[in-house]
């Protein structure tokens, strides 16, 4: 009981991190999409000349990508994972779906409306890294590997979360928003560290380990 007592204000303190950072994040989301797309409705806009030769992929796309956004930040829930396995299950499945629809259909958006083979490239790598992550999680769960479904799943999710990050980047720091180059880098970046930072993140503990307490006497 001791341990359970010591502990629980880390974990309450975690659960309400995780909570504060979905929350922060899909606000970032909905005013970076709004900022950028506002006017795609406006025929006569140059938002919707420009995604005009791919609307309804782009459509379909933006659903599911969304979808998946959605449900897998209630995957993240150990409350959820532990109380209602049911319906992690679901959404596990609800998450891969949408995957395995968005990702492919944002490459075929990229081949209409891109004007370079350097923006299809990266929209071709952020849905394959996507796609790949996420069928390893779902192969390692089908075999039972509950360790490895979590570890491929939070290398699986930044991939998606590229949109969010291009789009509030370009927001709010003005120079990137310089003309095509500067897009095709924030664009590969954001790629590079969706691939690079989660295994940091899940390395971190083997490689900075905690050093054990020196004793004496």
């Amino acid at each position: 009981m001791g341990t359970v007592t010591a502990t629980s204000p880390a974990i309450g303190l975690r659960i309400r991190a995780k909570g504060a950072f979905f929350l922060a994040f899909f606000a970032t989301t909905i005013f970076a999409a709004y900022e950028k797309n506002s006017a795609i409705f406006d025929s006569a806009s140059p938002i919707a000349q420009h995604y005009a030769p791919a609307r309804w992929i782009l459509a379909i796309h933006a659903l599911f990508g969304s979808l998946a956004m959605v449900v897998a930040a209630f995957q993240f829930s150990n409350r959820l994972r532990a109380r209602y396995p049911q319906w992690h299950r679901i959404f596990g499945y609800v998450y891969v779906t949408s995957v395995f629809i968005a990702a492919p259909l944002a490459f075929l958006v990229s081949l209409k409306i891109s004007r370079t083979f350097t923006v299809v490239a990266a929209n071709g790598t952020q849905s394959l890294g996507w796609i790949v992550t996420t069928a390893i999680a779902l192969y390692c769960i089908r075999r039972g590997n509950v360790m490895q479904h979590r570890r491929w799943m939070i290398r699986s999710y930044p991939f998606a979360m590229v949109f969010t990050v291009v789009r509030v980047v370009q927001t709010f720091v003005p120079f990137t928003r310089g003309g095509r180059p500067g897009t095709e880098a924030l664009v590969w970046s954001s790629i590079l560290l969706a691939a690079f930072l989660p295994t940091v993140f899940l390395e971190w503990a083997a490689i900075f380990p905690e050093k054990a307490p020196v004793r004496h006497g």
